[in-house]
């Protein structure tokens, strides 16, 4: 790879970087949607993936999600995995748009995307756990 290169590839990443962070905050607001309550979202970002994992309130306890008949509706360590046709529109389309109609593309896939693309996400303590977050509100 010749210096050129590099530099062409380092000024494209330099790009993206707003792009990834806009495309992080739609992917956390759908969540924040989803739960009220919850201050935050952890992140698993390993092997070139990342994950969308628990959820926690401000005080550090883990989020369980709306209930309806003794059933989490919207469990928090599965929404990430779920196609975004999936999930409430009055939660995804205003983050996502149209896309929230497509059924092969999951909060997961667009979260790699922006990690991909240089988005960060905090380290530090969530609830009892040194774990790499996202605040959402």
């Amino acid at each position: 790879m010749s210096t050129d290169a590099v530099s062409t590839l380092d000024a494209a990443r330099a790009v993206l970087i707003p792009v990834a962070q806009q495309l992080t905050d739609a992917v956390t607001g759908i969540p924040a949607a989803l739960y009220p309550e919850a201050t935050y979202v952890t992140v698993h970002a390993h092997q070139g993936q990342a994950y969308i994992g628990e959820v926690y309130t401000a005080d550090g306890r883990r989020h369980g999600g709306p209930y309806r008949s003794g059933r989490a509706l919207y469990p928090t360590h599965r929404i990430g995995g779920w196609p975004l046709a999936r999930l409430p529109k009055r939660a995804a389309r205003p983050y996502v748009g149209p896309h929230a109609d497509d059924a092969k593309r999951t909060l997961d896939m667009l979260l790699t995307d922006a990690w991909r693309c240089g988005a960060r996400f905090t380290r530090g303590y969530v609830g009892r756990h040194y774990t790499t977050h996202v605040k959402l509100r």
